[in-house]
Formats: structure tokens, sequence, C-alpha cells
């Protein structure tokens, strides 16, 4: 399958139309700002950190999942309950995940034909429709218990990639058998800053304009920018953008997190909005364009082929 691009045009067009929207909003900003009565309060000192838009203790967001029976053993149910208490005492109260047969989101086994050799699970979005369907080996789940981990971290909503159980590659010896501190920040992060503060700095303003033109035209599974959840960072998104967006000066030193974090930034993603997994492949081992890219591989130790 051919992947899909971005021309230069789109994208051109699209950032236009937010650098409008921004100047729109400071224009309005100061035409409509008036005298303070009272002198402001004393600032808190130079460069100190903005308040999150955060709750004290952020709240669990119920999510559920239909397991599929058939095609693989019969422990897939009882293998992910494992997988979601881990989650459930690493991050205590900022997990939320059940079974139900009429959930939006699936887990089961793939078919032989759509996994490659060295595939251990796929994330998909189907166009249209709501969930993710979550594709694993027969096997995998039992070789490879951070599989699970990985999949329910998805199925929580957290950006593949990074470190810890979120990571796209899977080692072949010293794969975490939890959640690590890396994933209950990502976690933790999702459910206290607001969609549209890409960087976390508790605002959403123009450095979080940047990193949304730098994710614009992506598509995958969980995507920081894609605020609708529909497995693009298109211009409905921008919409949202643009709704929650604070106008303000850029300061002349960016605040951390600017940088292009998971998910966020140009993406060679296939041509319909699916991605994420698990495989097997070697270290610096490409994998071919298909319609479903693997999230996660399985990196042999040196000298080893993998399971």
């Amino acid at each position: 399958m051919s992947r899909a691009s971005r021309g230069p045009r789109t994208v051109a067009t699209a950032l236009l139309a937010a650098v409008g929207f921004v100047l729109a909003l400071g224009m309005a900003a100061v035409a409509q700002q008036a005298p303070s009565p009272t002198p402001p309060s004393a600032p808190t000192g130079a460069g100190a950190p903005a308040t999150p838009v955060a709750e004290a203790t952020p709240a669990a967001i119920p999510r559920t999942v239909a397991v599929e029976r058939g095609g693989g053993p019969a422990t897939l149910t009882s293998e992910l309950e494992t997988a979601i208490a881990a989650w459930t005492k690493a991050a205590p109260g900022l997990v939320s995940l059940t079974t139900d047969p009429k959930a939006a989101s699936t887990l089961g086994y793939a078919a032989p034909a759509l996994l490659g050799p060295d595939t251990l699970s796929l994330d998909l979005r189907v166009p249209g429709k709501d969930g993710v369907e979550i594709r694993v080996a027969a096997g995998a789940p039992q070789a490879h218990p951070t599989v699970l981990l990985h999949e329910v971290g998805v199925l929580l909503g957290i950006p593949e990639g990074g470190k810890g159980v979120m990571a796209f590659t899977v080692p072949a010896t010293g794969a975490p058998d939890a959640p690590t501190s890396v994933d209950v920040q990502a976690l933790r992060a999702l459910r206290s800053y607001a969609r549209e503060d890409l960087n976390h700095d508790g605002k959403v303003d123009f450095y979080d304009l940047v990193l949304f033109g730098q994710a614009f035209g992506s598509q995958g599974v969980n995507l920081p920018a894609d605020f609708n959840g529909d497995g693009r960072v298109d211009r409905q998104d921008l919409a949202l953008l643009e709704k929650a967006y604070t106008f303000s000066p850029p300061s002349q030193t960016a605040p951390s997190g600017t940088a292009p974090s998971t998910g966020v930034g140009p993406s060679s993603g296939p041509s319909t909005p699916s991605n994420g997994g698990t495989t097997t492949a070697p270290t610096g081992a490409s994998q071919p364009p298909t319609n479903e890219s693997p999230s996660t591989t399985n990196t042999p130790a040196p000298g080893g082929t993998g399971p």
C-alpha cells in the first residue's frame, strides 16, 4: 500500500489559516482590553512555571473494550485483566478499563495473513468508526506480556512511542513487566492538562500552535494533536484549537516541552488512519509500507533472532 503524503500547499494553507486566527485573536484582545481598575497583583517571579490546567487529583476516564473469541488461546481475557491490574497498581485512581461486548474498541487475535513474520500486534483505526481495533498474534501475549501492557495503554488513550511499555520496540530481553514511571507520567499528563495544551505548560498559546502545525496531516492512533479523536490531525482539530487558544506574545525563550513530543510531528503514516501494535524485527530493520503500521517491535539481543 502506498503511504499517505502531505503536499506543501496543504500544510501551508492550514498554517496560514492558523496564523490568521492567531492574529485575529490578538487584535481582538488588544481592542477589547480595558484599563484595570486596580493595580495588577505582583508577579510570582521571572520564569515562574504556569499553573497547569489540571485537577488536584486527575480522574480516571471510563473506557471499555470488547474481547473477541477464537483464533488463538482462550486466555486472552484473563491476560487482558492481568495487564489492566498492573496498570491499576502502577497508577491508582487513573485507570478505568472494563470489558463490554458492545464496546466500540475491540481486542482479538489477528488472522495470520494480516501480520508479517515479525508482527506481534496491530492497532487499527477504521475511517468513520469509533474506537480502536487491536489485533494480536496468537501466542504473543503469552510470550511477551509487554504486548498487552502496551495495548492497555493504547485503550487508555496514551500516545505511543518513547520509553516504557508504550515504546514502539519490545526488547528480546529485559522487557518491562509493568508500566514504568514514564508510562504513568504520560497517563497523568493526559488526565491533567487540557487536550489542546500540547506542551503541557498550563495554557493554550503560540507554542501549542507550533506543535499543531508540525503535526498537521498526521494519521494514527492517540495522536496528541488529534483533539476530536478521529484518527486525523486536520482542520476540525484546528477549529478546536482556535476555541481554546489564548493570545499572548511569544516569549523569547520557548517553554520546555515545545519540542515535538510523541505523536506530534510530521507523519509518514499509512494511507488510512491506522497505526500501532507490536512486532519482532532486528534493530534498524525497515517495515514494508502496509495499510497497518506496527507500533512496537521486539528487538533481538545481539546475535539473536527474536522469539
